[in-house]
């Protein structure tokens, strides 16, 4: 007898539409923005009520911050926010390379080089900030996929890597596009190599580099 995966309810999917609406919104902002549960509601087709069960669910895990009378404030990502989730992400990502590395088919491995194949050519991933971002998120989302691990995958999409690495612009504004791509050759040919312990290292030293560097850039801003 097989059992059947238990379907949303109503007021899941409002959430999940929701979550998504904020963490979107959160990639965009660099002041905090107040969220309207009547326009939020219209903007997404529902009625206020499950709306608001989602905005209280949210604030409970620090998304937004509810004011009694005035709404909800939608902050934007800051640097301590973003040094927090590195050091998960260190983690995370040394996992998802090991597995990567004992998962991935030579189809994958293709599919991993392929996405930097538009930036082979020196000097063209700073030239082109943008593509080079999605590119990366690209990148990091095919890992965690290779990785095979349903938790990391929503764990990652909860979290959002579009919206603390491409939205901020940490690649251009650190000048790490050269040594991002070296990087995540590196990490590429570990997976092809199925060295598991090497992809794990390098991932973790990956994101290691990019700690570092915020750090740096976040105390001389501060100076």
């Amino acid at each position: 007898m097989t059992s059947k995966t238990p379907s949303k309810s109503p007021a899941q999917d409002v959430l999940g539409a929701v979550s998504t609406h904020l963490i979107e919104l959160r990639a965009q902002i660099t002041e905090p923005v107040r969220i309207r549960e009547e326009d939020l509601a219209a903007k997404l087709g529902v009625s206020r009520t499950p709306v608001r069960e989602a905005l209280i669910r949210l604030d409970s895990t620090g998304v937004i911050n509810l004011r009694p009378g005035r709404g909800a404030l939608l902050q934007p990502v800051s640097d301590e926010d973003y040094l927090e989730w590195l050091q998960l992400r260190e983690q995370l990502e040394a996992f998802a390379a090991r597995e990567a590395a004992l998962n991935a088919s030579h189809h994958d491995v293709m599919a991993l080089r392929a996405i930097f194949a538009p930036f082979a050519e020196a000097g063209v991933a700073e030239a082109k900030p943008e593509e080079y971002s999605l590119a990366n998120v690209a990148f990091h989302t095919e890992i965690m996929r290779l990785a095979n691990n349903r938790l990391l995958e929503r764990v990652w999409a909860s979290f959002g890597h579009r919206q603390t690495s491409y939205r901020r612009r940490t690649i251009s504004r650190l000048h790490r596009a050269a040594d991002s791509l070296r990087e995540h050759l590196e990490i590429i040919q570990a997976i092809e190599d199925r060295n598991a312990e090497r992809a794990a290292d390098l991932a973790r030293e990956h994101v290691r580099a990019l700690y570092r560097a915020v750090q740096r850039d976040s105390a001389s801003n501060e100076g």
